[in-house]
């Protein structure tokens, strides 16, 4: 088996390049899937935290299905439109901009409601709406453009062209302070979030609605297109101009929202005191289904028209407007990329539990970070696809490591199942570290035996009978080594080899191995006891005994590696196991052993004798009680 870290680079492999797969997404987005969830992360950040509306400065007139039954159906003669307009004059609002189209009459007719209307946005600084229009319309060239000028390097190359306009009648253009683009930017199936701060029409600059009614406001200064830092200047105001000339929204609550809503009907019909509109904004429009001006949003699936505009307007005046600069897709890239790659080093140098708690503890820091800079700071972070970025790769890696860890626990199961007993084979398998599969140096016990006059019985009694006595023996002798704690090291034809604190520790190892020795002993006698074995002649079972260092590792390659133990211990044992034959001995311990046991188990010395291989005579012992004769 290879050490268990040799494996690691083939996760940091799999994960780095789940990593690059997942940056690549991020960063190219097709089908612009990474967008729309950025965005509706975005949606549920701002609504979270609705912005704020103490006395605004903004009233809407609205007109609603309650105005449609208390003055007539729409849509709504020009007369009476012409009324409502003189009855907001009257109340001398600083600007008032009007949020229905007002085309001219197709075919032509002079209609004195007309006049009336025209001489009625006369009385008050007024904004009309108009359209943006992707046919063409030769008469669209006849309008005038908004006042733009502009101040340093200003680069807008992905603000909205089309080739034409939908304008208010002229006589009505004519009598208005400025038109307002009212066309809003919206994918299809996706919510309104932002306006038109600048579009291009029929090949001329408009303002957005918002930004010509605060310009109205204002007292129709020229707009200032300026950088560095890239804004538009609307008077003393100043907005952030993107390079798509268009304001994200940040929608109030819904009772601030009503609580600046007025009914038209409160005006037309009387009976109420009038509202105060007096210095105000004022925006014109309609709530009504029958109007068409309803606009699905992240804050209501119907918010008329107006009530877009109205948000935008206020956005401008308090100057809070939600941002995001061109580079923040880099960051937040380079953000999921880093905790990608410590999601990584996590997997691979900690345990399951501790990579999960990193990778959570840094995903949690950065929606933390994340949510503070889009909601307090208005700097709009996404918290979201940097921890999917991140995710991707520690899954990747994760997953690898779990099919090496998978793959190592068989491996590991299928090695030592047969060696050791249950309970450390699922030690070694929940801690696969504390073997050193490599190589390492520990103090050991090593154990042979062999069975006496095996050779001549397998003459007499035939391979069947060979085989089947060897399975009934073997399995008897490992059970038993099994559960002292030691470790079958391998069989050898009839003989059985054996180490006790390997591969895990075992501290009283020499105890349990003569403890095995004995049991073994007892064990084979019984066997040999029995009429059909006794008939046959099995032979005693002889048993050498060793304590000291060793080198344990990993020898051979591929499939055919093998776990075992070196050294003058694992020699002595072995040779210790064949003494037993000249000394008519059954268990022969080594003078290691002997002193590590001190004295726990009863010994009896059988003075020092030669052994082969060694230049001194060196003292072994017997348990007391184990011979057999």
């Amino acid at each position: 088996m290879k050490p268990i870290k040799s494996s690691a680079g083939l996760v940091a492999l799999v994960g780095g390049l789940c990593l690059l797969a997942a940056l690549a997404a991020a960063l190219l987005d097709p089908g612009k899937v990474v967008r729309n969830l950025r965005e509706g992360v975005f949606d549920r950040l701002l609504l979270w935290s609705p912005r704020a509306n103490e006395e605004s400065p903004v009233v809407v007139i609205d007109i609603g299905r309650d105005a449609l039954e208390a003055i007539g159906p729409w849509p709504w003669p020009r007369d009476r439109l012409a009324d409502l307009v003189n009855k907001i004059a009257e109340a001398r609002p600083a600007a008032l901009a009007i949020n229905i189209l007002l085309p001219a009459r197709e075919p032509p007719i002079a209609d004195p409601a007309d006049d009336r209307v025209a001489q009625a946005i006369a009385r008050v600084p007024t904004v009309l709406a108009m359209l943006l229009d992707p046919a063409p319309d030769p008469e669209s060239i006849m309008i005038s453009p908004t006042p733009v000028a502009t101040q340093g390097e200003v680069a807008v190359p992905d603000l909205l062209q089309m080739p034409g306009v939908v304008a208010p009648a002229p006589a009505f253009a004519a009598n208005a302070k400025g038109l307002g683009v009212v066309s809003l930017p919206a994918a299809e199936g996706q919510p309104v979030r932002s306006v038109y701060l600048l579009a291009v029409g029929a090949k001329s600059l408009f303002a957005g609605f918002a930004v010509e009614t605060l310009r109205a406001d204002e007292g129709g200064s020229t707009l200032i297109a300026s950088a560095p830092p890239q804004v538009l200047r609307i008077g003393s105001h100043a907005v952030p101009l993107p390079a798509d000339g268009t304001m994200r929204l940040h929608f109030t609550t819904k009772t601030s929202r009503e609580a600046r809503t007025v009914p038209a009907e409160l005006l037309l019909k009387g009976g109420a005191p009038a509202p105060d509109l007096a210095g105000k904004i004022v925006m014109l429009g309609a709530s009504a289904p029958e109007a068409g001006g309803l606009r699905l949003t992240p804050a209501d699936p119907f918010m008329p028209s107006v009530e877009i505009e109205a948000e935008a307007v206020e956005q401008m005046l308090s100057g809070h407007i939600p941002t995001r600069p061109p580079s923040m897709d880099w960051m937040e890239a380079v953000v999921g990329g880093l905790i990608g790659l410590l999601g990584i080093f996590a997997v691979i140098r900690l345990s399951p539990g501790g990579a999960a708690l990193t990778v959570l503890a840094l995903s949690a820091l950065w929606a933390a970070a994340a949510i503070a800079l889009s909601t307090k700071w208005l700097l709009l972070t996404d918290p979201l696809i940097p921890l999917l970025i991140a995710a991707i790769a520690v899954q990747g890696a994760a997953l690898t490591q779990f099919a090496r860890t998978y793959r190592q626990r068989l491996a590991i199961e299928r090695r030592f199942s047969m060696h050791l007993t249950p309970e450390m084979v699922r030690r070694i398998v929940e801690n696969p570290g504390e073997i050193r599969f490599a190589g390492e140096t520990r103090m050991i016990t090593a154990l042979m035996t062999d069975i006496e006059g095996f050779t001549a019985l397998t003459e007499r009694v035939g391979a069947e009978a060979t085989i089947a006595l060897l399975d009934r023996y073997i399995d008897t002798v490992a059970g038993i080594v099994i559960s002292h704690g030691g470790m079958v090291d391998k069989i050898v034809g009839d003989g059985l080899h054996a180490f006790f604190n390997a591969p895990l520790d075992l501290p009283d190892h020499a105890e349990r191995a003569v403890a095995c020795a004995i049991a073994i002993v007892k064990a084979s006698e019984a066997l040999r006891r029995e009429p059909a074995l006794a008939a046959i002649g099995l032979g005693r079972t002889r048993i050498g005994i060793e304590t000291g260092p060793a080198v344990l590792g990993d020898v051979g390659r591929g499939a055919r590696r093998d776990y075992t133990a070196y050294g003058s211990a694992v020699n002595l044992a072995s040779r210790l196991e064949g003494a037993n034959k000249r000394l008519g001995t059954t268990v022969l311990i080594g003078p290691g052993t002997a002193e590590a046991l001190d004295g726990r188990i009863a010994l009896r010395s059988l003075g020092p004798i030669a052994i082969s291989g060694l230049d001194e005579e060196i003292e072994v012992f017997e348990p007391e009680g184990v011979a057999v004769r």
